[in-house]
């Protein structure tokens, strides 16, 4: 009963209130009749995709993201499929909307309309998935598969949202490859397949990391294969890679859960747990970060408390938070590396703004250190070569030893000896201490 009135509080908060829909609604009726005219010349349709169509949306308290396909019919585009791009980019600029292009499988397009931020994704309008020419031919079939789903269970739409508010709570939520977590897709299909968000993570609670390809968790909802052994073998190598297989059950050739890496599924199966015991509304909902709980803890360790801003020179929020969170990574083991104590560290980045910001509690190397050098029973030359190099060497239990200062002993100092040549590379355009 507990969990249940959670679930329903929760319910009441995630779910997007009746004028928020209708407001949404005219926003894309009126974006539809702007863009509908231009759209005639290439006899292409407008078809809303994403968790709207699939009415699986969580409520949001920034603009919603909409996902509009824009289709082109098949028989005449199918040999043009590298120009739908171009010709989508032409009906944008003909409707005279700013827009930004972004780089895919096929380029597609970011438009702002008063309260919309909308993704625009040219696609072949495709009737069975051997047809598609590009992975986001299929979504519009993914859709459909999904409100299937929900005309069977009326209560899955909620169910869903639920899962969604639970993944993103716990850090679980994005196929982006800096979160490598479970897409929206992938909870989609595997709410269905269990029935509810309940009896979802309490399978996964009950699921364990598997030690090699064998002990995979396979999920296939319509059958497609007689046995794991089938999916193992038929499945290509590349899509075997993360802990769930979950067949597409729209594309059987194709791994829903891809992109799920064992760090965030670990992380999962323990929240499952963690709720399961101890029910609480905090797992749906990801908390503020508390600098003040940061710097107590750093003075209570007698550590210092590091906070760095960085900003990518990327404007794609995966491909800008896939080059932060590599760079959070080559600091984390760069500092390591230069003698510093991490006792905690933390990377939080910012969809909107496309900034990340890196916290650290650490010990800082001691500025002097102490150098080996050979024993005293050896050739004296190595002694007088030891010296040489190291004027104030001197003897400790028949070895000699000299004190060296650190080139490196605080973050100020590390982040200055990454030349801009690398920081460029890495897509770093700024890092500012905060």
């Amino acid at each position: 009963m507990k969990i249940q009135q959670i679930l329903s509080n929760v319910s009441k908060k995630i779910t997007p209130l009746l004028k928020e829909k209708i407001l949404l609604d005219k926003s894309l009726l009126e974006f539809e009749k702007k863009l509908r005219p231009k759209l005639k010349k290439y006899q292409a349709k407008l078809f809303v995709g994403g968790s709207l169509a699939k009415q699986t949306l969580v409520k949001r308290d920034t603009k919603y993201d909409i996902d509009i396909f824009i289709m082109f019919p098949y028989a005449r585009y199918k040999n043009k499929s590298k120009e739908l791009s171009r010709y989508l980019e032409q009906v944008i600029r003909a409707s005279k909307l700013k827009h930004i292009r972004l780089k895919g499988s096929r380029d597609y397009f970011q438009v702002k309309y008063k309260n919309l931020k909308l993704e625009l994704i040219p696609i072949l309008a495709i009737k069975k998935p051997s047809q598609a020419l590009n992975i986001t031919d299929i979504s519009p079939l993914h859709v459909t598969y999904i409100l299937k789903q929900i005309k069977k269970n009326k209560k899955l739409a909620n169910e869903i949202r639920l899962a969604k508010a639970f993944c993103y709570g716990t850090d679980c939520y994005g196929a982006e490859s800096y979160i490598r977590g479970f897409s929206g897709y992938a909870l989609e299909v595997l709410v269905s397949y269990y029935g509810s968000f309940v009896n979802f993570i309490r399978a996964a609670s009950k699921w364990k990391i598997p030690i090699s390809k064998e002990s995979r968790i396979v999920v296939d909802p319509k059958k497609y294969y007689k046995s794991k052994n089938q999916v193992f073998k038929e499945l290509n190598e590349a899509k075997l890679h993360s802990p769930i297989i979950l067949i597409d059950p729209v594309q059987k050739e194709r791994n829903a859960a891809a992109a799920l890496s064992f760090k965030t599924f670990t992380r999962f199966i323990k929240a499952c747990k963690d709720f399961l015991k101890t029910p609480n509304e905090k797992f749906f909902f990801k908390e503020a970060f508390d600098i003040n709980a940061w710097k107590k803890k750093a003075r209570k360790d007698k550590a210092r408390f590091v906070a760095l801003k960085t900003i990518s020179t990327k404007k794609k929020v995966d491909i800008a938070g896939a080059k932060l969170k590599k760079f959070y990574e080559f600091l984390f083991f760069y500092m390591k590396k230069n003698g510093f104590k991490i006792l905690s560290g933390t990377f939080d980045f910012d969809e909107k703004s496309l900034i990340s910001k890196f916290y650290f509690i650490l010990k800082e190397p001691e500025k002097y250190y102490v150098v080996a050098g050979p024993p005293t029973n050896i050739d004296v030359k190595y002694l007088k070569a030891f010296k040489k190099k190291w004027k104030k060497a001197f003897v400790k239990k028949e070895r000699l030893y000299a004190k060296a200062k650190r080139k490196i002993s605080t973050i100020r100092e590390l982040v200055k000896t990454i030349p801009r040549s690398q920081l460029k590379d890495m897509g770093i355009k700024e890092i500012k201490s905060l």
